[in-house]
């Protein structure tokens, strides 16, 4: 055979074998599996803040108009319905609110395109006020995004 493949006594064969080979894609293979779907929930906890945000302005919004009209705002909101501007949401749109006179208002906020797998597709969040419930359609949504209270 030939003596540079095999090796001598004073040169042993360098490189690695197969079974090392198969061994670091295992390695590599579980840490996939284990982070990647961890990597997905941050993605969508950072997406999620962007409607945390906007219900946020919704509500301060909402409380100025009841306390200037009596009432709390009904209907689609558009760039004039509050006297702040409450900007686009990239990753939510947002369903009319629907208000019972002074009671309490809702609405409902549904995930845009592309849908996390890991949520159930385009989840669906309803916000009710007072006193500020807010409800995910999906349960893993409502264990890892909701907070515990607003």
């Amino acid at each position: 055979m030939n003596q540079k493949l095999m090796g001598t006594a004073e040169h042993p064969a360098s490189g690695v074998t197969l079974i090392e080979l198969m061994v670091a894609a295992l390695v590599l293979g579980i840490l996939t599996a284990i982070a990647l779907p961890q990597y997905f929930k941050i993605v969508e906890k950072g997406r999620f803040a962007e409607s945390w945000e906007w219900l946020n302005g919704v509500k301060g919004a909402q409380d100025r108009y009841l306390a200037r009209n009596g009432v709390y705002f009904s209907g689609t909101i558009t760039p004039t319905s509050f006297d702040a501007n409450l900007g686009n949401m990239a990753n939510f749109t947002a369903g009319a609110v629907t208000a019972t006179t002074n009671i309490s208002w809702t609405v409902t906020l549904t995930r845009n395109s592309p849908c996390p797998a890991a949520y159930g597709g385009c989840y669906t969040l309803t916000y009710t006020a007072p006193p500020g419930d807010l409800t995910c359609s999906d349960a893993d949504c409502t264990t890892d995004l909701l907070p515990p209270s607003i």
